[in-house]
């Protein structure tokens, strides 16, 4: 499984940010890579209020400590 990490803040507080994860079951990492822009974008005009600070993929790790 593969999770997609967003970072954003919020426009007009920057120091307040949080982090969005989504689960992709359908995508391998290279297609979360080559697709993550897109994902973010998605996220963003859902989200007119936020900014992305920044997004990336990698493989879903349950044991992770902070997943």
């Amino acid at each position: 499984m593969i999770e997609f990490i967003l970072v954003a803040c919020l426009s007009g507080a920057p120091e307040n940010c949080r982090t969005e994860t989504r689960l992709l079951t359908d995508l391998t990492l290279i297609q979360c890579m080559t697709s993550m822009q897109f994902l973010a974008a998605d996220w963003a005009s859902d989200h007119p209020d936020w900014r992305v600070q920044r997004h990336f993929c990698r493989v879903f790790d349950p044991t992770r400590a902070d997943a």
